[in-house]
This record gives structure tokens, sequence and C-alpha cells, in this order.
């Protein structure tokens, strides 16, 4: 069904080929990828639909009996739980014809993938001066806290006051569509997309790699990644976290001395 001697021209040249009911969930993916990402620009890459920020985001493609779905490697690894009923690969989804698509997941991973495309691209270009008064970090922080899911609300807020009450020079801010925080001006953390059943955080100073705790979760060379299920359990772990923030705070110093 993926006819690699076909070459596309646009993302609507390369549905057109799929019968009707492929044409739908080609569709489908391809809305739920747009919302999730909506400053993302479409293309096609490697001959299949594709979605850019940054650099590549997200591809699809659909094949004989499923759509491929391509979030990169640690799309996939921070993900292997919720994927854990598809069949994966380095970077690879298989979503079965014969299956609904999970559009929240799908959506969930995208939201992802714009943090971590955002965090390496470290924009360069420095804001045009305006005219307009500029909203403050903590009026930013509070509007986009109302926005979150009344669910998680007290288990965020608790978060907050732990990373916050490590070190009076920690400063919060929205970046990369998140809360974040922000150390000597090195970025140290930042809320990931919450889902249903828990709420992320990714570490992604480099620095964090040389802390070993049994909280933080991820093989990757530059960043780790910690859950909480409840507010139970953001109480539970209040001094690990606190200790966890605390070295990198002191990784941070020591770096820049």
């Amino acid at each position: 069904m993926n006819n690699m001697k076909f070459q596309p021209k646009n993302i609507d040249d390369y549905i057109s080929i799929h019968p009707k009911e492929v044409q739908k969930l080609l569709q489908t993916i391809r809305t739920t990828i747009a919302k999730a990402a909506p400053d993302a620009e479409e293309a096609i890459s490697y001959q299949i639909p594709t979605f850019k920020l940054k650099g590549n985001l997200v591809h699809f493609a659909a094949f004989k009996n499923h759509l491929g779905f391509y979030p990169g490697a640690d799309g996939v690894a921070t993900f292997k739980k919720e994927l854990s009923k598809y069949e994966t690969s380095k970077g690879t989804i298989q979503f079965p014809f014969d299956q609904p698509l999970p559009l929240k997941l799908i959506s969930d991973i995208v939201k992802y993938r714009v943090i971590i495309n955002q965090e390496k691209a470290k924009a360069k270009s420095k804001p045009k001066p305006s005219s307009k008064k500029k909203t403050s970090d903590a009026d930013q922080v509070e509007q986009y806290l109302k926005t979150s899911d009344p669910k998680w609300k007290e288990a965020i807020a608790a978060i907050r006051k732990i990373i916050k009450s490590v070190d009076t020079g920690i400063a919060e801010r929205i970046k990369w569509n998140a809360t974040s925080y922000h150390f000597l001006q090195q970025d140290m953390v930042t809320f990931g997309p919450v889902k249903s059943d828990k709420v992320l955080l990714v570490f992604h100073h480099p620095c964090i790699v040389k802390i070993k705790s049994d909280l933080l979760e991820g093989d990757y060379k530059d960043r780790r990644l910690v859950y909480f299920t409840s507010l139970g359990a953001v109480k539970k772990n209040k001094p690990e976290l606190t200790r966890i923030v605390k070295e990198l705070v002191k990784a941070i110093e020591n770096k820049l001395k």
C-alpha cells in the first residue's frame, strides 16, 4: 500500500492514492497531529507525510495492514508503557487497521516531541522590542495553569512548591509551551504533557545524567524523566525530588565556576 515508486508532492497527494477507508485514517491522524502541534508545517520527507517544527517532528504512512507512525526513538521510549499493545521498534509504531486509532496517545506523543524539538533548537534570535507591556512570567504561569486538568491541580501545585523551595535562584516561567524552571539562566526542568494517569517532569539539563535516583527514568544522553501518578506519590517522593533538584543546582553552580 505504501508505494515507494510514487513521488507525492504533498500530503493530500499522498493520501489520494489510497483506498477510501485508508484515506479516512490518514486524514484523522493528520488532523490529530496538526491540533497537537499547531505551529508545525506539513511536508513530504522520505516520500511519506511529515510534520516539521525545528526539524522533523513526526512522520506517518500507510501499509498493507497498518498505519506507521514515526515519532523518533525518544517518542517511542517515553511512551513505552502506553504503547505496550502495539508493535514497535526504534522510532516506529504500528497501528493496525482493525483497531481504533489511539488519538489521545498520538496527541500526547506529538506534544512531547514539540517540547524536545524546541528544547534542542534553543532559538538564538532575540525577541524584537515591543511597545506592548510584556506579561510577567508569574502571570504567564498563572494563565497556563488555569488551562490545566483540574484533576492534577493539587499535584502540580505540590511539585511546583517543591522545586521552587530548593533555592531562591530557581525561577519559573512558560517555555516550550509548558511551566519551566531555570537556575542562573540554565534551563533545568519542564512539565511535559499531562496524561490521564500521570504528571510528567522532563529534566533536560545535561548534568542530570550524573545524578542517580530510582525516581529518574530513561537512558537518554542529555535528559531524564520523572512520573507522578497522584498527589500522594508527590508527597511520598518529596525528599527524593528535593534531593535531585538540589544536586542539579549544585552541579550547575560548579559547571559555571
